[in-house]
């Protein structure tokens, strides 16, 4: 029986760890443009698609393209980018993201604060928030390291049942990419 009770509540401690994810707004320095930037998760009446990237991953920078053009696709949802790496210098971060053409802000996480808080383990790692604060997906933005040859796009699909007002059939899948380095 304790057995049991000790399975029972080791999974059930390990819920929230699945859909972490954050009802607050997001601020921080937009490495695009240099200037502050705050996010409210809950402005967008359909969500907010939070993508932590990376200026050096090779994964996440073949999704760049891809992640744009989700963007310029699904425009009833906030997009956001989020860079964590500790070991990424900032100068070097800004000069990526100021190249790569989002037409939303990549804010700057420091000390890593905004990826604890979401959980979030590699680059690329994707989470739409709902405007009440509910995690509609968490993970992986398609079943590749390269964009390129993905067979599987989960964040497209996840925002396609999304706006057709359905929630989405995979909530949680497979993050493929580099580990965020928080120190």
């Amino acid at each position: 029986m304790i057995r049991v009770l000790v399975l029972f509540f080791l999974i059930w401690s390990l819920q929230p760890l699945a859909f972490a994810c954050s009802t607050k707004t997001l601020s921080g320095t937009d490495l695009r443009t240099g200037q502050g930037v705050s996010v409210n998760l809950k402005e967008s009446s359909k969500g907010t698609v939070v993508l932590f990237l990376s200026a050096v991953c090779p994964c996440s920078k073949s999704h760049e393209k891809g992640l744009g053009v989700l963007a310029q696709e699904f425009p009833q949802f906030k997009f956001v980018g989020v860079h964590s790496n500790a070991d990424e210098k900032s100068e070097m971060a800004k000069r990526h993201f100021q190249k790569a053409g989002f037409s939303f802000p990549v804010i700057q996480d420091e000390n890593a604060k905004i990826a604890e808080e979401f959980r979030a383990l590699k680059t690329p790692h994707a989470f739409i928030v709902g405007a009440k604060g509910e995690c509609w997906f968490n993970g992986g933005v398609d079943n590749s390291n390269d964009s390129s040859q993905a067979t599987q796009h989960y964040l497209r699909a996840a925002l396609m049942d999304l706006q057709q007002g359905n929630e989405p059939k995979e909530k949680q899948v497979r993050t493929l990419g580099c580990i965020i380095r928080r120190q």
